[in-house]
C-alpha cells in the first residue's frame, strides 16, 4: 500500500510540474511517467469557446490517428491526461479540438523525445580541443559543454549527434514535416514535384540523383512569414505531414535546387 501511494505521489508531482511549465493549446507537453505511462498536459486559453477536445494516438505522425480520450471538463485552465497503457509503437499523440463556431483544428503530432547520439561519443573526442559542431546548428563548444548538448538531444529532441573526428560532431535536426516515406504508387500529379495520394496526402517527389541539391520553404498562409524550412531531404519520395500544420488551408511554398528557385506555388492542407 505504501509503495502504491508513493508511486501515485511521484506521478502527481510529475503532472504538477508539467502543468506549471505548460504551454497553451495548440501546444502541449508530453513526458514519460514513473511507470512508463505517457503524460500529456496543456493549458486552455480559449475559455468557453472550446467545445470539443480529443486526444488522439497513432503509430506515425501522418496517418492512423484514433481518439483515445475525450476531455470532459473543458473549463479547466490547466489539465492533464495519463495514458496508462501506451501501445508499443503507437507513440505519436495529437489533439483534435473544435470551437463554438464549428471550426476544428489538429495540433502538431508529438512523441516522447528519442534523440540519437553516436555510441561513446564523448570518449571518442579530444577533451583538450574545442569541438566543432557542424550541420543544422553550427557552433564551437568546449568539450565539457558537450555533456549538456548530448543530454539535451537525447532527452528533449528527436535530433541526432554523429561522430566525425576527434574535434568534430555532426548535428542533424529531425525533419518532422516530411519524415514519412511514401509507399503509394497511385499518385495524382499537382505540380512538377507535388502529388496527391489516395488519402489526399501531399507527396513530394524529387530526382534520386540530385536529391541532396533540393530544399523547400513553406510559408504561413499569409505568405509573408516562414512556417517551415526543409534544408535537405533524406528520401526522394516523402509524405508531407498534415499534423505539422496548425489548420487546413492554402500554404505558399518555394522549392529550390542548388539555391536556385525551381517552383513557387501554393499547396492545400485539407
Amino acid at each position: 500500500m505504501i509503495q502504491k501511494k508513493y508511486g501515485l505521489l511521484i506521478l502527481l508531482c510529475c503532472m504538477s510540474a508539467a502543468l506549471f511549465a505548460q504551454p497553451a493549446l495548440p501546444d502541449f507537453n508530453i513526458l514519460k511517467g514513473p511507470k512508463s505511462q505517457t503524460v500529456l498536459s496543456w493549458k486552455n486559453n480559449f475559455g468557453d469557446n472550446l467545445t470539443v477536445l480529443n486526444i488522439q494516438r497513432s503509430t506515425d505522425s501522418v496517418r492512423g490517428f484514433r481518439t483515445i480520450y475525450s476531455v470532459e471538463n473543458l473549463t479547466l485552465a490547466a489539465n492533464a491526461y495519463t495514458d496508462n497503457k501506451p501501445m508499443p509503437g503507437a507513440d505519436y499523440y495529437r489533439f483534435y479540438y473544435m470551437m463554438k463556431n464549428g471550426s476544428y483544428y489538429f495540433t502538431k503530432a508529438k512523441r516522447i523525445a528519442t534523440g540519437y547520439v553516436t555510441d561513446n561519443l564523448l570518449s571518442q573526442l579530444n577533451s583538450s580541443k574545442i569541438i566543432n559542431i557542424e550541420g543544422d546548428k553550427p557552433r564551437k563548444l568546449a568539450y565539457n559543454a558537450l555533456y549538456h548538448l548530448k543530454d539535451s538531444v537525447v532527452n528533449f529532441t528527436s535530433d541526432s549527434l554523429f561522430f566525425v573526428n576527434d574535434s568534430t560532431v555532426q548535428y542533424v535536426r529531425y525533419n518532422a514535416v516530411a519524415a514519412i516515406a511514401s509507399t503509394m504508387t497511385d499518385l495524382q500529379p499537382v505540380s512538377k514535384f507535388l502529388y496527391l495520394n489516395a488519402d489526399s496526402y501531399i507527396v513530394l517527389k524529387f530526382p534520386e540523383r540530385d536529391l541532396d541539391q533540393y530544399s523547400m520553404t513553406i510559408f504561413k498562409r499569409n505568405g509573408t512569414s516562414v512556417l517551415f524550412r526543409i534544408k535537405k531531404f533524406d528520401q526522394s519520395e516523402l509524405i508531407l505531414s498534415k499534423s505539422s500544420f496548425m489548420h487546413t488551408g492554402w500554404y505558399p511554398y518555394e522549392i529550390y535546387k542548388d539555391g536556385k528557385l525551381q517552383e513557387r506555388n501554393r499547396l492545400e492542407i485539407k
